[in-house]
């Protein structure tokens, strides 16, 4: 059984200062990207996390809003944990939602764990 977990976090601070803040505490280095659809955003794969991504909340070209239910966040973190070993997943999980949590500027939205057979 193939075990996937997901956090989403929200915060009002810019995807920069999120990025950066990520960097000069933990080591946490995300690439800058730039997305027709999502303009400017923020990766980060490897040691802590599969894949996390630092996008806006809401998308100006579309007019439309990627957590409609969280209007109240300029920003969005989005992290997965789906490669690997399953025990290494949670590892990785519990590591980085800890830090996350610790982090004031950010507010859980969503913690979601999935099995696949």
């Amino acid at each position: 059984m193939k075990k996937l977990y997901f956090l989403k976090y929200g915060s009002n601070k810019s995807k920069k200062e999120i990025s950066e803040l990520l960097n000069n505490k933990w080591d946490i280095t995300c690439s800058e990207h730039d997305s027709f659809y999502f303009g400017v955003y923020f990766s980060y794969c490897g040691l802590y996390a599969d894949r996390l991504t630092i996008t806006d909340n809401y998308i100006p070209l579309s007019d439309e809003w990627l957590d409609e239910e969280n209007k109240e966040f300029c920003t969005l973190i989005e992290v997965s944990f789906i490669n690997g070993k399953n025990s290494d997943k949670l590892s990785k999980y519990k590591f980085l939602k800890n830090v996350l949590n610790q982090v004031d500027i950010l507010s859980m939205i969503s913690d979601k764990y999935f099995e696949e057979n």
